[in-house]
């Protein structure tokens, strides 16, 4: 006895299926998301944190600035897929904010016992 085969489908209109395919167009280096994207990451990134280096002292406002940076990134970071790409760039924000706590943990203490020497 041959088995039978029953099937539901539906053609789509040109609209159709411009509304199902234009979200996922690559667009390649000038696609409107990824530029946007690129702005956001620039425009979330302290203007003067490229500039930081040995010389330059950090108040805990400029702290908490890079802490907020790194934030949002992690939001941004969290949400590609898994892979070497995406544990790279969390371990580096884990430093960063780490580096960050222990910063303000020995700003705080010389804020609690005076000056310092």
């Amino acid at each position: 006895m041959a088995s039978r085969r029953i099937s539901q489908s539906i053609s789509p209109t040109s609209t159709d299926v411009e509304a199902l395919r234009g979200p996922f167009v690559a667009k390649g280096a000038n696609d409107p998301v990824i530029l946007e994207l690129r702005t956001a990451l620039k425009e979330g990134t302290p203007e003067w944190l490229p500039k930081l280096d040995e010389r330059v002292e950090l108040t805990v406002e400029r702290l908490d600035q890079i802490k907020e940076s790194a934030g949002f990134r992690r939001a941004i970071i969290g949400a590609l897929p898994a892979g070497a790409a995406r544990d790279n760039a969390l371990t580096q924000l884990v430093r960063t904010e780490e580096t960050i706590d222990e910063m303000l943990s020995e700003l705080g203490a010389v804020g609690a016992f005076g000056a310092g020497s």
